[in-house]
């Protein structure tokens, strides 16, 4: 009985993995089996280093490498896509993986070249894919603290040019109370133990 590729798949990925697993080194593979690994590692290593636009770049590169013919070429594709992705969602975990090593080398030629945009928008991106773990905070090392914010109306600050007799106006129009709770000078800040922070 002929099996289906699948299962041809699956046999050759069973071996491969006992033979990855087998400490002693007494399990070997199969020479063809020792090549058929062989093109899935130069797929790999061919996408992650020149990261093609189409699988039939890379599927040239091991015609013409390894001497196999096209459709063994394609099926070396994409046994090596399920072999290291491993997961069964084999196509779409190949793709993010691939994703996010190209992002990583993206990131290291922007830190090179020193585009520190293009670096934090790499950043943000591997962290929506969950690349970046969020530093553990200890809550009993931020203290708690109370922030009073008071603002001062100085025109100047926003450019403007000063105003003559401004505090006289001010309480002409709103009183001295609203003054007093709308104009004052200092920003302080407080921590919880009452003691200012300058």
């Amino acid at each position: 009985m002929n099996k289906s590729e699948d299962q041809r798949f699956e046999d050759a990925f069973d071996q491969i993995m006992r033979w990855y697993r087998d400490e002693s080194g007494r399990y070997q593979l199969s020479p063809s089996l020792e090549a058929r690994l062989g093109r899935w590692k130069a797929a790999r290593e061919y996408i992650l280093t020149y990261r093609p636009l189409t699988a039939s770049i890379v599927v040239t590169f091991l015609q013409q490498q390894y001497g196999v013919s096209e459709p063994q070429a394609w099926r070396d594709v994409r046994d090596c896509k399920r072999c290291f992705a491993s997961m069964e969602k084999v196509n779409k975990e190949f793709e993010r993986i691939m994703l996010i090593a190209q992002i990583q080398s993206l990131r290291t030629t922007a830190l090179a070249t020193k585009n520190l945009k293009v670096a934090a928008q790499c950043d943000a991106t591997l962290a929506k894919m969950g690349q970046f773990a969020e530093p553990d905070v200890d809550p009993s090392s931020q203290a708690s603290k109370k922030i009073e914010l008071q603002i001062a109306f100085n025109p100047a600050l926003a450019g403007a040019k000063p105003i003559p007799n401004l505090l006289e106006t001010v309480r002409k129009f709103i009183g001295d109370k609203a003054e007093r709770e709308l104009m004052i000078a200092n920003v302080d800040f407080v921590d919880r133990d009452g003691k200012g922070i300058s």
